[in-house]
């Protein structure tokens, strides 16, 4: 089945610009998180995600690495840590929730919020520029193929950006499988996918099973074919 519009490939180039703002503690960090702009936050958030092909470890976002290892406030940092991400498609409530759980730490715990981190935080941001790639596709068998060759980087504008940078209610992957194809179970399973307990590698090998493991296409022979040696 041929899809009414092309899957167009795009990736970004993200540029890592300093705020200037910075915090020594709890107090000044909380100040700071409910004004600092849109684009700090999801640097902050996401960029151990888009940077590596591992997973990022114990504390899956900076503000959570720096609580615990340089506030050693390991209860905070287990919270900020536990925030399900996937949960939000807008900065604006995601940022509710971070201060939201800072606020009530420190009214529970008001001394902690005065005592000097072993090294400030910086409030860093990303400047982004969206570039559009050589890739394209028509249909699902053509779509896997380009999985295959397109960079990590485009499979995290897709999936990441599209959703809570760009404010879009699902990924573009989602998207446009459903326009295209009417094809709303596979969309849902895709959206299904929670992009933050893999790594890059392993969610483009997770979609790719979702998208032609079961299909009779050749790539979806292919697969079976692997999975029963």
């Amino acid at each position: 089945m041929i899809a009414k519009t092309p899957f167009e490939f795009h990736t970004s180039s993200q540029l890592v610009a300093i705020t200037g703002r910075k915090a020594a503690d709890l107090n000044e960090f909380l100040a700071i998180l409910k004004e600092i702009e849109d684009s700090s936050i999801f640097y902050h958030v996401h960029h151990a995600f888009r940077e590596y092909q591992f997973a990022p470890g114990l504390y899956t976002n900076d503000f959570a690495h720096w609580v615990g290892d340089e506030l050693n406030e390991n209860v905070l940092a287990e919270k900020l840590a536990n925030i399900n991400i996937k949960d939000y498609t807008e900065i604006k409530s995601l940022r509710a929730r971070i201060a939201e759980i800072v606020d009530n730490y420190l009214q529970a715990n008001p001394d902690s919020g005065r005592l000097k981190a072993r090294h400030k935080f910086y409030f860093c941001k990303n400047v982004g520029i969206i570039q559009k790639t050589r890739y394209a596709a028509w249909d699902l068998e053509e779509f896997c193929g380009m999985l295959h060759r397109v960079g990590l980087r485009s499979l995290f504008f897709h999936f990441f950006e599209a959703r809570l940078r760009l404010g879009r209610k699902s990924n573009d992957f989602s998207d446009w499988i459903k326009f295209n194809f009417g094809d709303e179970r596979l969309a849902r399973q895709i959206e299904a996918l929670d992009p933050y307990l893999y790594t890059m590698d392993q969610l483009r090998d997770q979609m790719i099973g979702l998208i032609c493991g079961n299909k009779d296409t050749i790539m979806g022979r292919i697969l079976k074919w692997l999975k029963a040696r």
